[in-house]
């Protein structure tokens, strides 16, 4: 079955003091692109949230996020000088760069601090934060179990759709071939009709001889074989495990090969409309393989 790039999961929960929400997210790439945002005092879990995606996922541009926050009237906070004077300096450059503009600058509040993280948590390195870690490191495998069932069920959506494209493939397949059954008849008819038109006679072996240099051009038999043969590798991948996003847009630019040259040798307004009909519908199924791991 197959398995979208795309999908969505998100968990919180609490711990001690603690408040937390983790989330993970993930949209269409070439590659395997993984970010991740986790408070700083979290040493070493960025790169074990990555180590645990990536032995999950093999394609997409994913974004991991984890944000914890102290639960109100649990733990006391105190500034951290050190941060607090390099907060201080900056807004002290800004201002002043500001008044030589003829600009003002608000002054800083408790909040302004916070947010550029002047402020620690007293119990920093205590309990209640190693709790915390264990607590988000058993989770996380729940977390990335869940954003990939959201990318299986995205996939099955895949599935479907692209098997109905293969079927309505098959069918125009059908249709050309039918037509070709037709097509040569309808060569030596307006052959003669632009001969008449010139008002210029043509023996027989030589009207043979140009309908069989014509046949040769127009034959679009390997094209035919090679798209049936197209259809059957993306439907063996349909099935296959592991991803297969790759091996599809590949066969997406070999289908869009054969419906081209099949429309320039076509010779007849039946087989180009069937041709033309491919080209959209190869269209559909290469927007619809961008999304596939």
């Amino acid at each position: 079955m197959l398995t979208s790039m795309t999908g969505m999961a998100a968990m919180s929960g609490a711990s001690g003091p603690y408040d937390w929400s983790m989330e993970l997210r993930a949209v269409n790439n070439k590659g395997l692109d993984i970010r991740t945002r986790v408070p700083e005092w979290l040493v070493g879990f960025d790169q074990a949230a990555r180590k645990a995606i990536s032995s999950q996922v093999a394609r997409g541009s994913l974004q991991f996020s984890l944000k914890i926050s102290h639960v109100a009237g649990q733990g006391q906070r105190q500034i951290d000088r050190d941060k607090l004077e390099h907060i201080l300096t900056n807004a002290a450059v800004l201002a002043e760069h500001a008044a030589q503009k003829g600009l003002s600058v608000a002054p800083l509040s408790l909040s302004d601090i916070a947010a550029q993280n002047g402020f620690l948590d007293v119990d920093a390195d205590t309990e209640a934060q190693q709790a915390v870690i264990c607590v988000l490191t058993k989770d996380l495998p729940k977390l990335i179990a869940q954003f990939q069932a959201s990318r299986k069920a995205e996939g099955a959506a895949l599935h479907r759709i692209l098997a109905e494209n293969l079927k309505q493939m098959e069918e125009l397949i059908t249709q050309a071939l039918a037509t070709l059954k037709t097509r040569a008849g309808s060569f030596e008819e307006n052959f003669r009709a632009a001969l008449a038109r010139l008002k210029q006679d043509i023996d027989p072996e030589r009207l043979a001889q140009e309908m069989a240099i014509l046949a040769v051009k127009s034959d679009v038999t390997e094209e035919i074989d090679r798209l049936q043969a197209h259809i059957a590798a993306a439907q063996a991948l349909l099935t296959s495990d592991g991803p297969s996003g790759r091996k599809f847009d590949f066969l997406m630019q070999e289908f869009n090969r054969e419906a081209n040259t099949l429309c320039s040798k076509s010779g007849s307004k039946a087989l180009t409309a069937i041709g033309l009909e491919m080209k959209v519908l190869i269209d559909q199924m290469r927007e619809q393989v961008q999304n596939v791991e």
